[in-house]
């Protein structure tokens, strides 16, 4: 998954990031930690992506169970998948949708369920991202790259299969089956996405440091010469003084 990132992919973030425009698409606490979790997650993930559900039919105790279910980091990549849409959804699907889950996912209305809080926060940072249309474009440049990326690969299959002198049939032909590889896709895109911008941020974090400790050194070293001047002219009065002595005594 990790080991190779399309050219649009660095386009799309570097021009994002070139214009000073933050895309955080985790949330705070959502990010994988170590490799043994990522993979934890990502078994888990894979696994619960073969079950299908209708955000819109949900009850207010399924929602948040669906925002926290096995693999939810990589669901929760994806705003749209947040939010329970598709990435074909318009700018009115998303607010409908928020105003609809901001609601049954709310603390107050689910008391006692710890979990309500921060399934509010998904929701809410979702549609933060969604509202606003460059992040949103964003967004669904990565989800329509990751559809064109499994049409390749299905069309690559299939000619392989009419080389071997075989049919021409790949689980993709289900509907059903090309809208899994099409979700497992985008999750792909989303994650390597997260994986780019945490190596920026770690990049621009030590650029940070390493400025700083420059200018603590230039800071320092301008106050040492400071200091060594201020020694050097009081040495220099004493000397004269004592060359005034030296004089005034007749030698």
């Amino acid at each position: 998954w990790f080991t190779r990132r399309p050219s649009w992919f660095l386009t799309a973030y570097d021009t994002m990031a070139g214009r000073g425009a933050a895309v955080t698409l985790v949330p705070a606490g959502q990010e994988p930690k170590a490799e043994s979790e990522m993979d934890a997650e990502l078994a888990a993930f894979m696994t619960e992506v073969h079950t299908i559900m209708d955000a819109e039919k949900l009850s207010d105790k399924d929602q948040i169970a669906r925002l926290f279910r096995p693999g939810a980091k990589y669901f929760n990549m994806n705003p749209f998948e947040v939010l329970g849409l598709s990435h074909k959804a318009s700018s009115e699907d998303v607010r409908k949708a928020y105003r609809r889950m901001s609601v049954q996912v709310h603390p107050d209305k689910n008391p006692g369920n710890e979990l309500a809080q921060p399934a509010f926060e998904l929701v809410k940072a979702a549609h933060e991202r969604l509202e606003d249309s460059e992040r949103m474009a964003f967004c669904q440049r990565i989800c329509a790259a990751a559809e064109e990326a499994v049409e390749k690969r299905v069309a690559k299959d299939k000619k392989k299969l009419r080389k071997e002198g075989q049919e021409e049939q790949v689980p993709e032909d289900e509907p059903e089956k090309m809208a899994l590889s099409v979700k497992v896709m985008i999750s792909r895109m989303f994650s390597e996405f997260e994986s780019r911008k945490r190596q920026l941020e770690t990049r621009d974090v030590e650029a940070r440091k390493k400025a700083k400790e420059e200018q603590a050194e230039r800071e320092f070293m301008e106050a040492l010469a400071k200091r060594e001047q201020k020694m050097w002219e009081r040495s220099r009065q004493k000397r004269v003084n004592g060359w005034r002595s030296w004089a005034s005594t007749g030698g």
